[in-house]
């Protein structure tokens, strides 16, 4: 479950200003949550399999219930917010573009909560809401454009091998990973058409070109296109230009 997921709940115990200088330690599992703004210095951390490191301006989430090591680099500063929750995540760092916003929130918070005036409780847990808010807008841009560079290799794929025999577009939805829906809808937004219309107009469009030359035949001029039978390619020129492919031009190697 991630730190994002829209239902967790979330109950504040204490908001903090903590320095400290370089070390290393060995920290035992603790029964709360914390999320940290990193003011000053960086750390890395070290649990089981999971490993993370963290700097200035980044947003650190350690969970309940996890020990850890941790190896802290120059003098370090953090406010930091701990907090109960149902969450059973793994500890995982943010890096925010917005990181003075953040730092102005975790700063508001922190002073509300050791002034402690009337309702200071909630006004802490709303700015914590949108601390978690910027936090899930930053990672979804951060996964859309993940997503377009794996789409757009995908599409370079295509470029490249369309013309092959054994092209097709399952192999670009892989290379893509995402679903084939995803995909497609991709795909129409950046050409106006679906995957298998845009690839027949590529090969059409190269066919034409060796046709016009003169200097091959119908059935070589489908195999070089990517169309490997002769009797579909023809089906196919003549649903798109209205003819067969020997009355397209004049001088068609027979």
């Amino acid at each position: 479950m991630s730190i994002l997921n829209e239902n967790i709940s979330i109950k504040i115990k204490e908001v903090l200003l903590i320095s400290w200088d370089t070390l290393s330690v060995n920290v035992a599992a603790r029964p709360y949550h914390a999320l940290a703004f990193r003011i000053a210095g960086s750390a890395s951390f070290s649990s089981g399999d999971t490993n993370a490191h963290t700097s200035i301006g980044d947003v650190f989430y350690m969970p309940a219930g996890c020990s850890y090591s941790a190896t802290y680099q120059d003098k370090n500063e953090i406010l930091v917010i701990h907090f109960e929750s149902d969450l059973n995540s793994k500890m995982e760092n943010f890096e925010l573009n917005n990181s003075h916003l953040i730092s102005m929130l975790f700063q508001r918070a922190y002073d509300i909560w050791n002034k402690k005036e009337n309702g200071y409780y909630y006004s802490v847990l709303s700015l914590m809401c949108e601390i978690l808010e910027n936090i899930a807008i930053r990672q979804t841009s951060v996964l859309h454009s993940e997503t377009l560079k794996t789409f757009e290799k995908a599409i370079a794929y295509m470029e490249k091998n369309y013309l092959l025999y054994d092209f097709s577009i399952e192999k670009m939805v892989s290379i893509a990973c995402m679903s084939n829906t995803y995909f497609r809808k991709l795909f129409a937004a950046k050409f106006g058409t679906t995957p298998a219309k845009y690839i027949t107009s590529k090969k059409l469009i190269y066919a034409d070109n060796l046709l016009a030359s003169g200097k091959y035949s119908v059935k070589q001029a489908a195999e070089m296109s990517g169309f490997w039978d002769v009797k579909y390619f023809s089906r196919v020129v003549k649903k798109e230009y209205g003819t067969s492919p020997s009355k397209l031009y004049c001088h068609i190697i027979e």
